[in-house]
């Protein structure tokens, strides 16, 4: 097989138990992900990170769907949704809150204020 017939191959992704657990644990680490994103004060440049890379992959799985390259097992229009905000958004989150606690960005000038109880 040459390497273009090898590129062109077409692949069969299936998804298993095991894929839909993977799944139930992105709902879990979304949770995880606004959470840090309340902690560390970062809520409002975290909901921008998360719009920008949902709109992409929105975009991304449309595309897919819509070329017959994405089949999905449950209500398409869902769980469409459903990957589109999961799958980057809050791992871009913590990325981001992570790389600003070790000092490769600063992102200081984005955290929210602190308000005061009563005023």
């Amino acid at each position: 097989m040459d390497i273009a017939g090898w590129l062109l191959k077409d692949i069969v992704v299936s998804r298993t138990f095991q894929t839909q657990i993977f799944y139930i644990f992105m709902l879990f680490f979304t949770v995880f992900a606004i959470f840090l994103a309340r902690r560390y004060r970062l809520f409002r440049f975290s909901m921008l990170l998360w719009l920008s890379s949902a709109i992409i992959c929105l975009l991304w799985e449309v595309v897919l769907f819509s070329s017959g390259m994405r089949y999905y097992s449950f209500l398409a229009a869902a769980e469409l949704l459903y990957h589109a905000l999961t799958e980057a958004g809050p791992g871009l989150i913590v990325m981001a809150i992570f790389a600003d606690k070790v000092g490769i960005i600063d992102l200081s000038e984005y955290k929210e204020e602190v308000k005061k109880r009563g005023s």
